[in-house]
């Protein structure tokens, strides 16, 4: 019984090491294999270091914000109760009162590029108890009464 296990336990140490020498040498063909867009690590510290971003702007960032299929969207049915000569107007108060909830929310994301002062100033005289409807009222009885 024990030249059985004998003979059983060195061919299962004779099959698992080639079998532990294959995985490794399957693995050390895979890192050698060269591949055109990953960089080694010679080429990456000879290569001269990537221009920085440019810093955004609050005012891009607004532009691709206010020009996106959801915002559009989301304006539409603020002012869909709107008087027909209003609508245009309201949109733009919507969208302006959209984007500055947007900033408030979002404040930390938009830290340190240019013009956020200027946009939290603009923001800070929001009315966020007025709807977009009612804000564009108010605007034309503003405007009526300066003329008046």
């Amino acid at each position: 019984m024990a030249p059985r296990l004998f003979v059983v336990a060195v061919l299962a140490l004779g099959l698992a090491a080639p079998a532990a020498e294959g995985s490794a040498l399957r693995h050390q063909r895979r890192a050698d294999k060269f591949w055109p867009f990953s960089g080694t690590s010679a080429f990456a510290a000879s290569s001269p270091a990537a221009p920085a971003a440019p810093r955004r702007s609050i005012q891009e960032v607004k532009d691709s914000v206010t020009l996106s299929k959801a915002f559009g969207m989301k304006t539409q049915a603020l002012c869909q109760s709107a008087p027909e000569d209003e609508v245009r107007r309201c949109h733009q108060l919507a969208g302006h009162r959209l984007f500055c909830a947007l900033l408030r929310r979002h404040i930390d994301r938009y830290e340190g590029m240019e013009g956020l002062d200027v946009e939290q100033e603009k923001c800070s005289r929001v009315d966020i108890m007025e709807n977009a409807v009612e804000a564009t009222k108010d605007e034309k009885l503003e405007e009526e009464a300066k003329e008046a």
